[in-house]
Formats: structure tokens, sequence, C-alpha cells
């Protein structure tokens, strides 16, 4: 005759090999023999709740701990039946309880510690796992669990070693080593901390967390702890041999959201310091498509699509996704998050430049531009370019001295120079410079009231496209547009002979580093030419399209030449473009990085 005991042992050997179909009838026809058999409604009950049954394993499980009270493995699974339910309150209700009748059971204070982690309660969290520690110091999930309590906490030299409790007692845990990584990492000791993620990778090398941590570790120590830059000293090695090992993290699960999330933010700021090679736009494309997937509204996400679209010459599908993403936030969020921002700015697409009003049926909604006095004209001074440049009274001040300086100093090319809001001392030396330079200048007055400094300081950068675009038809002569704080390192005739059959001069950066920065405007030369007063006139649309709705951020000025060029050339009516290297330009000394 088969007893209850032998009954049980049978389909416990089911459950626990995994065959859980198998399990629960055997379960049911022994609750059936027995309806009031405690073991088997807990165990049908666990059965239950790992197959996502909460509403099934509940009773079972109240049921069991009702006939049993002071066992604390069935409190402590109702427990966790009771918090996958949405029941929190009452799983702690619960173990709460059964540790009240009894303060030693181990079990159900690690489980209420759990909870109470869960639930954000640290300190409460690491009373119970002590609790239980103290009737059961051989319990590593129990130190490692308290060790994650106490990092919590800031007690990250506590954790430390609560970490190497749990590691003493199972050396081959991936968990506890990379936790204790991060608790050396939280002391200040980095050396140590990579070395256990290290570890951690080997003794798990199909292992996604351990991966990902060891590259995040990587990064860290090849310099991507810190704002990067085309200038940064990066250990390249390093990069790529975490950006390898995070590919390998999404290898063994592609749906892992920290590695994916690492291999997009590494990308990002590789790209902006022109360091990202198409091999990791490539791949850190595909974690981002996973991770709108997973959260349609993660903007850096959406962004290393748009660059990969971008780096593939596709620029103007690059604008039209954005685009779309961009209608899933309200107006301040988009001004609130870098790449929205960026992104807001950029519309390649043809139907978009078309539907732009021309420049001049733009201009009423600016001040008006007041000439003070033109370049002087006639032999040897009314034919060759104009040097220009555009700034505020400020800027005016500080640095236009100096640029003037070396213009009298390279020949005395003509010079024309826009000042917003000049003040009389400004117009004053102006008017002075016209002794050392075939000077012209011009203003504009604007009521700035109202206006924050990233709104006026874009409009700074930005209204100066307008302005070439009316002095280009006003006189007729070529302009070589510069930053006010820059200086000449010589005349503009090597300039000019360089710009010979074609229609614009362009800075291009060959560094990828996205559609706001493909072109630096620190320089540009317009030619009197059909195609290269359109492009300047398309230009200055663009962008007075965008300030007169108040949409103007940071690199409007650069995204606009980078836009209209692309759609003008998809057409077949760009212009002739002389293509300068921003990182080779010998003509101009500009002040920064470019």
């Amino acid at each position: 005759m088969v007893t209850v005991r032998d009954a049980l042992a049978a389909v416990v050997g089911h459950h626990q090999a995994g065959r859980l179909d198998e399990a629960r009838p055997l379960y049911l026809s022994i609750l059936r023999a027995i309806p009031g058999q405690p073991d088997a409604l807990h165990l049908l009950g666990v059965l239950e709740s790992q197959q996502g049954h909460s509403g099934r394993a509940v009773p079972l499980l109240r049921r069991a701990v009702a006939l049993r009270p002071d066992d604390g493995d069935f409190a402590g699974n109702l427990g966790l039946a009771l918090r996958a339910a949405g029941d929190a309150a009452g799983a702690a209700r619960v173990l709460g309880r059964a540790l009240a009748l009894d303060p030693g059971q181990v079990q159900a204070a690690y489980n209420l510690g759990n909870l109470l982690l869960a639930d954000g309660d640290a300190a409460g969290a690491a009373a119970r796992y002590r609790q239980a520690l103290a009737r059961q110091s051989r319990f590593p999930e129990a130190w490692n669990n308290l060790g994650t309590a106490l990092l919590a906490l800031g007690q990250a030299g506590e954790a430390a070693q609560a970490f190497g409790e749990a590691l003493a007692l199972r050396p081959e845990d991936m968990e506890a080593r990379i936790n204790r990584a991060n608790a050396m990492a939280a002391l200040g000791r980095p050396g140590a901390a990579a070395r256990l993620r290290r570890q951690a990778a080997a003794l798990a090398p199909a292992q996604a967390d351990a991966l990902h941590n060891a590259a995040v570790s990587a990064l860290d120590d090849a310099g991507l702890d810190r704002t990067v830059t085309h200038h940064s000293r990066l250990d390249d090695v390093r990069v790529a041999r975490a950006v390898r090992t995070l590919g390998h993290a999404l290898v063994a699960d592609p749906h892992h959201a920290a590695a994916g999330d690492a291999l997009v933010g590494a990308a990002l700021a590789l790209l902006q310091a022109g360091r990202a090679d198409t091999g990791l736009l490539d791949a850190a494309a595909r974690a981002a498509m996973t991770a709108l997937r997973r959260n349609p509204r993660d903007p850096r996400a959406a962004a290393v699509v748009a660059y990969r679209l971008h780096r593939r010459g596709r620029l103007d599908l690059a604008a039209r996704f954005m685009g779309r993403f961009s209608r899933r936030f309200i107006p301040a969020e988009l001004a609130a998050d870098f790449e929205l921002r960026l992104w807001s700015m950029v519309r390649a697409e043809r139907r978009f430049l078309d539907g732009i009003p021309s420049a001049d049926e733009q201009l009423s909604a600016f001040a008006p531009l007041e000439v003070l006095f033109e370049p002087p004209a006639g032999p040897g001074l009314g034919e060759g370019p104009i040097l220009a440049l555009s700034c505020d009274d400020g800027y005016y001040r500080r640095f236009a001295g100096a640029l003037l300086e070396s213009a009298v100093a390279a020949g005395g090319p003509a010079v024309h120079v826009h000042v917003i809001n000049p003040s009389p001392e400004t117009e004053a030396d102006l008017a002075a410079w016209r002794a050392r330079l075939p000077l012209g200048a011009s203003r504009e007055r604007v009521d700035f009231a109202g206006w924050d400094d990233h709104r006026r300081i874009t409009y700074y950068a930005c209204i100066r496209f307008l302005r070439w675009h009316q002095l280009l038809g006003r006189l007729g002569r070529s302009l070589a547009h510069v930053d006010a704080d820059c200086t000449l390192a010589g005349g503009l005739g090597a300039l000019e002979e360089a710009m010979a059959g074609f229609d614009v001069g362009l800075l291009r950066d060959g560094r990828w580093r996205g559609p706001t920065r493909d072109i630096t405007v620190c320089f540009a030369w317009f030619q009197p030419t059909p195609r290269g007063r359109a492009f300047l006139e398309r230009t200055a649309a663009y962008i007075a399209w965008f300030l007169r709705r108040g949409r103007g951020y940071w690199m409007l000025d650069q995204a606009a030449p980078s836009c209209v060029l692309d759609a003008l050339e998809r057409r077949g009516e760009g212009p002739r473009v002389c293509a300068f290297d921003v990182l080779d330009f010998p003509w101009v000394r500009f002040i920064g990085e470019k």
C-alpha cells in the first residue's frame, strides 16, 4: 500500500525536476484522498505560484499556514504569493506574525527581509537578514542581500564585508562578486572593483550580468566615466574590449536592458566626440531597437537609431524617424532633453524645405537691418570678398578688436561688422576703425525682455545668416563669414583662389558627429552665384522659421546648413561646395574646440 509519505516523495520528485504539469494532478489526487494534507496544500500552492497563478496559490497556502502556523517555509511562501498578488502589506503581516510566534524562523525572516528590501525599506530589511543570520550564519543568500541593503544605506564598508561572507561560503557566486565590486567602487577602490568584475565574467562567461558589469568597469577604466571630447585621452584598446564584451552580453541575453543601455550610452558619448566607428554604431542601433520595444519613449535609443540612418547617408529618413518619435512628448519634455532638442531642429525632408516661406517673406518678423555704413567700393576695394562677422555688443567688446587687428595685419580686406544692440561706445569704435580698414557696419535693435539666456544666445548665433542673406543681395560680393572670437592667419587671397569655381565654402567635420556638427559654422564662404545665393537664402529661411516660433536651440545654426545642403543635393539642386577640413584649416585661428 502506497503511503502519503511515498506519494508525496514521488510528486516532489516531479516538482523538483521541473515537471510541473505532471506534479499538479498528483498533488490534487493526494488532496482528494486527504483534503487537509498540509504538505500537499503547501506544495501545490508553491507550484501555482511558480507558474504565475498567484490567485490560485494564495488560498491553498492560507489553508496550509492555518494547519501549520509555526512553519516558516509555509509562511514564507504565503508571503511571497501575497506579494506576487500585489498584496505586499498582507505578505509582510503574514511573515511578521510568523516571526512573532517564533523569532527563530530563519526562512521567514529572510523572506520578510526580501519584501522590505523590494519595498525600499533597506534598514528594516537589514534587520531581518541579521535576524536570519543570527540563527544560521552559513546562509550565503542572506549575506548577499544584507550587503545589498547596507549598500543602499550608504554603508559600503559593511556591505563589502557582507558580500565577502557570501563569497566565502559560495566562491562561485557571480552575483555576490559583482555586488562586492560595486561596494569596492563606492569605497573609492576602482582597481579592486575592476578585478572582481573580471573574475565574475570569468566565472560565468555566458552570463549577461557578469559580462555587463565587466564591460562597464572597463569603460570607466578607459575614460568614459567622464565627459568625452575629441581631445580626451581614452584607452582605445579598453574601449574596444568593453564594447565587444557588451556585445557578448547581448548575445547571451538579447533583452538584457542594462547591457543594451550601456552600449547605447557608450555609442552616444563616443559619437559626440567623433570617435564612434560604424561597427559600434550598428551594434548600438540594434540594441536601441530592442530598448525602444521595451520603452517606446527612450530618447537616447531613438537618437542612436537616427544617427545610424544619418551615417548611412539618409538624413531625410533620420529626420522623419525622430519627427515621428518626438510626437510622444510634450513641448516641455522636448526642450528638456538634449537629444530631443537637437533632433527637433533637424528637418531634411524635401516637403518641409519647400514649405518654408522665403527669407525675405519672414524678415518682417525680425528687427530691421540698419546699415550704418557700407564697405568702401571702387578700384581695388569694391570687387573682392568681404570678411563678415556678427555678434552682440558684449562679444564685440571682448573679441572683435583682435579680429580686426588681424585683418589689418593681413593686408586690410574689406570687412563688414553686424552688432546686435550696439552701445554708443561700440558704434564710435566701429567708426574709428574705418581709418584703418575698408569697413562697413550694421546693427539691429532687439528687445530681449522675457527671453532666457539660451534663447538669446541662440539668436546671436543664428540671426547672422539672415543678415548675410540681406548683405549678399545688397552688395553682390562674396562673403567670408567668421566667428567674432577668431583671428585671421593671413589674407583672403588664398581662400579666394580656393573658392574659384565653387558656390559655397564650408568647414566639414569628417568625424561623423551628427547633423548638427557635420558643418561647423565658425567659417563659411558664400559666393554671389545663383546656387550660392539659393543655398544661403534657404539656410536663412530655415533658421528664421525656427526663431519665429521660439524653437531655436543651441546648434540651430549648424543644423540648418546641413539639412538644406542634404535636401538640395538629394534633388540635384545643390551648390558646388568647396569642403574645408575643420581640423586642418590654416587660414583662421579659432578659439576653443571645434
